[in-house]
């Protein structure tokens, strides 16, 4: 039978170094205030290493009354996790963290909060430094943990919330981008399929892309230029697709608020002979990894995934340390990423 490895302590690092353990801790854990020579320091910091002593991150967050985790909070509903486009906002945050010494905790809410009020346990037990949201909220639970003197910031959220730290990409400007690389090649038949238009960032993206035949001179017809999935999956637009592409007056176009509606409607064209982008061109958002590997390759509006975790995180971090930002709503900036999967407008016959 092996015997147990004991586990060096802060004392046995105080022992080494001749100091108490107060001073330890005071050089471990950097804290401001203290007058510590640097001779004292390095003699602590050399007795850790020859220990390999590792200070807790619970034991250091108690100690200075702030644990060092930072929650992520989403609701069951949410295939979060699983999501392309959100596991590397997840990714991004995740190292952000890690720089600033945070350790990151996810959190799932029953999607019915509203009828049962139990705050994140992580919350309730006082063991996260701060907050962040991705998607769907509920105003009365940010309310709630910000009167707990938690800081809270957003990423990509619904329904608004004005006065609250928030993230998200330039929604409105990646729809412009969309319709204007299309009209640029040609297309005035031009087609949105979209879903959840009741979320602000979907909403974004359409006005966009509305605002940006408007300018064409193209006029805006609802019934004629936007189409409705049932869900926001590949299945829906796919079908969508194929009711849409059967008609004799199809689009040259087709828009999608995100690449897997998009994957959806190249699955359709296959499936009914229509060549991409030779006879319809498709224009996906989000530039998830999918988006190169689709036939043919898919053209795409992308933004900064890792970069909305990371600066939630670097938001969070300021509000810990009570360096508010001044502006609420950081918007972060969108670009057109050209593949095969767009060509200029078939000629008219």
């Amino acid at each position: 039978m092996m015997a147990k490895i004991k586990k060096t302590t802060i004392k046995d690092v105080a022992k080494e170094a001749g100091v108490s353990i107060a001073t330890v801790s005071f050089v471990l854990n950097n804290r401001p205030g203290q007058v510590i020579s640097e001779p004292v320091k390095k003699k602590v910091l050399k007795a850790a290493q020859k220990l390999n002593y590792h200070p807790s991150a619970i034991a250091a967050g108690l100690a200075s009354k702030r644990p060092g985790n930072i929650a992520f909070v989403f609701y069951k509903s949410d295939e979060m996790i699983s999501n392309l486009y959100y596991s590397f906002v997840l990714e991004g945050a995740i190292r952000e963290a890690t720089k600033h010494s945070f350790n990151i905790m996810f959190s799932y809410m029953e999607d019915d909060w509203e009828t049962n009020g139990d705050l994140p346990k992580v919350v309730r037990e006082g063991s996260t430094a701060g907050v962040v949201f991705i998607k769907e909220i509920h105003p009365d639970m940010v309310r709630l943990i910000e009167q707990r003197g938690v800081p809270v910031v957003l990423v990509d959220h619904y329904p608004q919330m004005e006065d609250v730290s928030a993230i998200e990409i330039d929604n409105f400007r990646g729809g412009e981008l969309a319709a204007e690389h299309l009209i640029e090649l040609g297309h005035t038949d031009i087609v949105y399929f979209y879903a959840n238009a009741d979320r602000p960032s979907i909403r974004g993206r359409l006005d966009g892309y509305r605002a940006a035949l408007e300018k064409a001179g193209i006029a805006f017809d609802a019934k004629k230029h936007l189409k409705e999935c049932e869900e926001f999956t590949f299945h829906s637009a796919c079908d969508l697709a194929m009711e849409t592409l059967k008609k004799k007056k199809r689009p040259t176009a087709i828009i999608c608020a995100n690449d897997e509606l998009a994957g959806g409607v190249l699955r359709a064209a296959q499936r009914l002979n229509v060549r991409v982008p030779d006879e319809l061109s498709v224009v996906g958002f989000d530039n998830i990894t999918m988006s190169n590997y689709t036939e043919p390759p898919l053209t795409t509006i992308g933004g900064d995934k890792e970069g909305l975790g990371a600066q939630a995180v670097r938001r969070l971090v300021n509000a810990v340390k009570d360096k508010a930002d001044e502006e609420k709503l950081q918007i972060l900036p969108v670009e057109l990423y050209k593949r095969d999967s767009t060509g200029p407008a078939p000629k008219k016959m």
